[in-house]
């Protein structure tokens, strides 16, 4: 009798215990739900904030492999426009997002790049589009801040305007004029987005003249 209640006893143990294990190996592949529910509440806080918009969450995936949550999202009211927002150890916000990438692909930012194209009418047009940031701690030059000194974001993207000028034969203080306009129209329509301007004559190279307004607004050159 003893023995058949230890016997179950044990089978009661060795059951917990794999229960618990397969609950153990599943979060650590697909997260927990009470953290899922959490990430969702920050992400949520960090887009409103950032963008000054409201924001649907599709849904929140776990990547076991960075041990990071990942979330789709779209502005409400425009689910065409759907990207992603992840943890980012590198943010000053713990959060990233390419929202700027898929909004500037879109046919609602004409009025934002009709708004460039008047500030800079000579830009070349075939190079006006948004690239991602690879890595955000890269070097763009000998005496710029690194990308995460700017505060760009590493899913976010960079917008370059090429002007077909040489700066030396430029008027410089118009021009650093428009850049300040843009600055504050990207603020005034909650665009944080990284801002390359840069002046060649024929061809591109490492000589060229390059600005840069970063997220927060500020110019600074290379």
């Amino acid at each position: 009798m003893v023995h058949i209640r230890f016997s179950r006893v044990l089978l009661r143990i060795i059951s917990f215990l794999i229960v618990m294990l397969s609950l153990f190996v599943y979060a650590g592949f697909n997260g927990t739900p009470w953290e899922k529910h959490h990430q969702r509440k920050n992400m949520d806080t960090y887009l409103t904030q950032k963008y000054h918009t409201a924001f649907i969450m599709k849904n929140i995936d776990y990547n076991f492999l960075s041990k990071t949550y990942q979330a789709y999202s779209y502005p409400k009211g425009h689910p065409e426009l759907v990207f992603t927002v992840e943890e980012d150890i590198d943010a000053a916000s713990g959060y990233s997002d390419s929202f700027p990438k898929v909004f500037w692909e879109s046919e609602l930012s004409n009025n934002l790049k009709k708004t460039i194209k008047g500030l800079f009418p000579r830009l070349d047009k075939t190079t006006f589009t948004a690239e991602r940031i690879v890595d955000r701690g890269e070097s763009i030059g000998p005496n710029i801040p690194t990308y995460q000194e700017m505060h760009s974001s590493q899913l976010g993207c960079s917008i370059t305007i090429f002007m077909k000028a040489k700066w030396e034969k430029v008027k410089q203080a118009a021009e650093l004029e428009k850049m300040k306009r843009l600055s504050y129209y990207l603020k005034s329509v909650h665009f944080p987005v990284l801002i390359q301007v840069t002046y060649y004559e024929k061809k591109r190279n490492e000589k060229d003249k390059v600005f840069f307004i970063t997220e927060d607004g500020r110019i600074v050159d290379k």
